[in-house]
Order: structure tokens, then C-alpha cells, then sequence
């Protein structure tokens, strides 16, 4: 299977939950380097650019949170997911904070990791191709489930969403309460609304 374009960088000290993820999305045609610490994976990200760095919360030395902000700080367009076996509401307000697209307590299913990942690249994809300066960045990023049952300050991505564009209105609260009834499986990310969308509009 010919490689989807952007790699993944997973950082993740656990040997079985690392080798599955990678194999998982290997198989799945991504690109993945594998490293365990925090310290090696700022080296990585220094030299390299990757399309999303999948990052366990808690590593040795250096956590996921740390590496997430600092690579920011290399490359402020760095985006990132959490995985945790320990999740908290102060490290997932915190990873909201920073801008990481997902927050995902471990065990998760590996297809809501590859749908943001997925997500995620081709919104960097279609920010390279020509003539479309002047579309609205959010023109990408909805090909996800919401997991999060429509309560958009819990989840991640659209809080960077806010924190980039500010107070955006993707849905009335009446058609956020229709699509509450959908089955789970069918409960898109509201932001696909803004596929699409010029700016100025």
C-alpha cells in the first residue's frame, strides 16, 4: 500500500501499546517512527518535520505534555495527539490548552486515533496545494467522529480551533440536539460545516 504523505512520530515507552499502535497504522499505510522518551523525540522533532506527533502522557524525563510544548515552541504549526492511561480533568484542560487535537484515555480504539490522524493531514495536505489562500484553515479537519457527544469545550480540536479563530457558531443548539440522537457511529465533528468556507465571507 503506497504510504499516506506526512509522518507520524509515536512517542510511547510502553513496548505493547507502542508496537501495536505502530503496526496498526503502518499497516494502514502511514509513515511512523517509533521513539520511547520525551528527550529523544525533541531531538526528532528538531531535525525533522512530522505530520502528528502521537504522544503518550506520561514518559521518563520529559512528559507528553513538555515535549508537546516545546515542540510548538520549535514549530509553532506542530499538531499533536494525547493518549493516557491516566487521564485528568487538569492534563486534558491543559493538552486543550495547548492545542493538541485529541486527548485520548488509553484503552482506545485505534480507528479514533487514525481518524484524527487523518484528519489532521489532510488538512496539511490541501494547505499546500495552490490557489487556496484564501480558503479558511478549518477546511479540513472535520473527517472524525465527535467523541465528545457535541460538548465542544471538552474536546481539544475545537478548542484550537477557538483559540485561532476565536467564538465560531458551527450549529444551532437545536440542530446540536438532533444530532445528539444520531447512532454514535454517525455523529461527524460539526466543524465539517466549514468545509469549504472563503474567508470573508
Amino acid at each position: 500500500m503506497e504510504a499516506k504523505k506526512g509522518k507520524i512520530l509515536l512517542v510511547e515507552d510502553e513496548a505493547v501499546v507502542r508496537e501495536s499502535v505502530r503496526d496498526w497504522l503502518v499497516d494502514d499505510g502511514y509513515d511512523v517512527e517509533c521513539v520511547e522518551t520525551g528527550e529523544e523525540a525533541l531531538v526528532r522533532i528538531a531535525k525533522e518535520d512530522f505530520g502528528v506527533l502521537v504522544l503518550d502522557l506520561r514518559l521518563p524525563g520529559v512528559d507528553g505534555l513538555q515535549v508537546f510544548e516545546q515542540a510548538k515552541n520549535l514549530k509553532p504549526k506542530t499538531k499533536g495527539i494525547m493518549i493516557t492511561a491516566y487521564p485528568s480533568i487538569e492534563t486534558r484542560d491543559k493538552a486543550r490548552r495547548l492545542g493538541l487535537l485529541e486527548y485520548l484515555p488509553k484503552p482506545f480504539k485505534v480507528e479514533d486515533l487514525e481518524k484524527t490522524i487523518k484528519g489532521a493531514l489532510q488538512e496539511v495536505a490541501d494547505k499546500k496545494l495552490p490557489g487556496k489562500e484564501d480558503w479558511l484553515e478549518l477546511g479540513a479537519v472535520s473527517f472524525q467522529l465527535c467523541t465528545h457527544n457535541y460538548e465542544c469545550s471538552c474536546c481539544g480540536f475545537a478548542q484550537d480551533i477557538h483559540n485561532r479563530y476565536g467564538t465560531i457558531a458551527v450549529v444551532s443548539e437545536d440542530e446540536i440536539n438532533e444530532l445528539r440522537q444520531l447512532p454514535v457511529t454517525e455523529r461527524m465533528c460539526p466543524y465539517r460545516e466549514w468545509l469549504g468556507t472563503r474567508s470573508g465571507t
